[in-house]
């Protein structure tokens, strides 16, 4: 229910050389309303797009997958440009003290000025095109609230019919609660597992030797977690599901050091109540409906805009690069 619309694209020169398909400069992979979308924005976007969700991400250039990756960046980078022309006719605009608030939250976050240009750096990334991806983004967040404010609250009786209509959705599978200690060395390790076994309490140890920051203050939980597909790497899943209640762990290495693991809890899998997911689904079947709206309203307004493709990045349902804003819309 939940999806995101990705935004990245930073609007550069035209080049004066022509290609010989629609007219449209050799650089371009489209056109929106005569403003140029270049094989470098496309770049650009690719290189945000490994930036958000890894490497892994993208496939091997020069694959089939590799292009219609491509395909799909083209597109939503001309779905930026009309949403930005829409904007500009409903009166949205982002102001640069929006801007300059969100990179200062962004710099607190990473330790600075500094560390902020290092990150930006290492990604091949300006701040002058970072402030506008911010800015893009901080508009986006402007214009879907004012397209979607009329999608009425989802009540009770529609989220109850879903969750009856739809059970197989609200299955839960075992889960544990599970806590661990994590320390550099087997022997501090073996050291650990000792003081436990002479009963010591497994949350003041971990505050007191644990290595991992993210989880020592709260003596060493990781809260509840499926039993298959954790999340966790795959020598501590295997040996968490070895474990009964209670049950310690003898020292269980991983590329993050040594553990100790220690499940609390274990949870049968079942079906979760109305009551439990109420609010998470009322909640998502708004966004639904709100994105439902959204998209109508954005293949409605696509059909205002004159959109051009270079051939090798036209929508697949047509391969007519001067068929504009109906090509666009599919």
């Amino acid at each position: 229910m939940y999806k995101k619309l990705l935004l990245m694209a930073s609007v550069l020169g035209l080049l004066v050389i022509m290609a010989g398909c629609g007219g449209l400069p050799r650089s371009a992979v489209a056109e929106v309303d005569g403003k140029v979308i270049t094989r470098e924005d496309l770049d650009f976007a690719i290189q945000d797009y490994k930036q958000q969700f890894g490497e892994q991400s993208v496939p091997a250039e020069g694959t089939p997958e590799y292009q219609q990756l491509e395909k799909q960046i083209v597109s939503r980078l001309v779905d930026e440009e009309v949403l930005w022309a829409e904007a500009e006719k409903m009166g949205l605009e982002v102001t640069e003290e929006e801007i300059n608030a969100k990179v200062d939250t962004a710099e607190q976050q990473v330790g600075g000025e500094e560390a902020l240009q290092k990150k930006l750096d290492e990604a091949g990334m300006t701040l002058d095109r970072y402030k506008e991806n911010v800015r893009k983004s901080l508009l986006f967040q402007k214009i879907y609230p004012e397209v979607t404010k009329d999608v009425p609250e989802i009540t009770d009786e529609e989220a109850r019919a879903y969750y009856d209509a739809n059970p197989q959705e609200f299955q839960k599978p075992e889960t544990r609660q599970v806590s661990h200690i994590l320390v550099s060395t087997e022997e501090e390790a073996l050291q650990v597992k000792a003081r436990l076994e002479a009963g010591e309490d497994f949350a003041t140890v971990a505050r007191e030797v644990s290595i991992d920051e993210g989880t020592k203050d709260q003596g060493g939980s990781l809260g509840e977690v499926p039993t298959e597909n954790s999340g966790f790497v795959p020598e501590f899943e295997n040996a968490m599901k070895q474990l009964q209640v209670g049950q310690i762990s003898d020292p269980v290495q991983t590329q993050y050091g040594y553990h100790i693991i220690l499940v609390e809890a274990i949870n049968p899998p079942g079906m979760q109540s109305f009551d439990e997911v109420r609010d998470d689904l009322k909640m998502g079947l708004k966004l639904q409906a709100e994105r439902k709206v959204f998209d109508a309203w954005l293949n409605e307004v696509r059909s205002q805009h004159e959109i051009v493709y270079a051939d090798e990045f036209a929508p697949a349902e047509t391969t007519d690069t001067s068929t504009g804003a109906a090509a666009a819309g599919q």
